[in-house]
């Protein structure tokens, strides 16, 4: 299995067909805060990253339903089933990132907003947003991959952008993207489609 990364952009909102096909994608799990009726920003992301996780698995392994999805002790979502196949899922504002791979894979996207100069400082030690957005993404990707979340990394002390493993994506102007690889993997061997 090849590492996929599929990143899409919503131009417009879901029509109600599309949402239905969509959320056929979704794990049970998430069926509930569909169902409440209760409409939430995000949504249509939401539905968008599953949708390119059920096609990133029939394109790589033919698979036609998404298997059955548990989270570990730490929130991090994995196929109980399927050991060696690994997938990460971010969305922000408008644009959908989502990684397959047979190892340990984080992704994240963000979209470049205001942000205050102290958190800059404090997280990235920087007061350019462009490479606070730089540094967060990667501090979500690495934090995703190893399965502890920004706290593990924060509390590593180490920059994730010198984190071998970790990679910044181009993708729209005014986003950000990274994804984080297991050791030993390469992004030569990694696919990015942009849909």
């Amino acid at each position: 299995m090849r590492t996929l990364l599929f990143a899409a952009r919503l131009t417009r909102e879901l029509a109600d067909s599309e949402q239905k096909i969509l959320f056929s994608c979704l794990p049970p799990e998430r069926w509930a805060r569909f169902l409440n009726g209760k409409a939430h920003a995000g949504r249509d992301e939401i539905l968008c990253a599953y949708g390119l996780l059920c096609a990133a698995l029939r394109r790589e392994l033919d698979w036609r339903t998404l298997p059955a999805v548990a989270l570990s002790d730490a929130g991090k979502p994995f196929f109980p089933d399927f050991p060696d196949v690994h997938f990460s899922l971010s969305h922000a504002d408008g644009a959908v990132l989502v990684g397959l791979s047979p190892a340990p894979i984080g992704v994240d996207i963000e979209k470049a907003h205001p942000v205050r100069a102290r958190l800059m400082r404090r997280v990235a030690d920087t007061d350019s947003p462009e490479q606070f957005f730089r540094h967060w993404v990667a501090l979500e990707a690495v934090g995703k991959r190893d399965g502890g979340g920004v706290p593990s990394v924060l509390k590593s002390g180490a920059s994730p952008l010198s984190d071998a493993g970790c990679h910044l994506l181009y993708t729209w102007p005014g986003y950000f993207a990274a994804a984080a690889y297991s050791p030993g993997h390469t992004s030569a061997e990694t696919r990015l489609y942009i849909v």
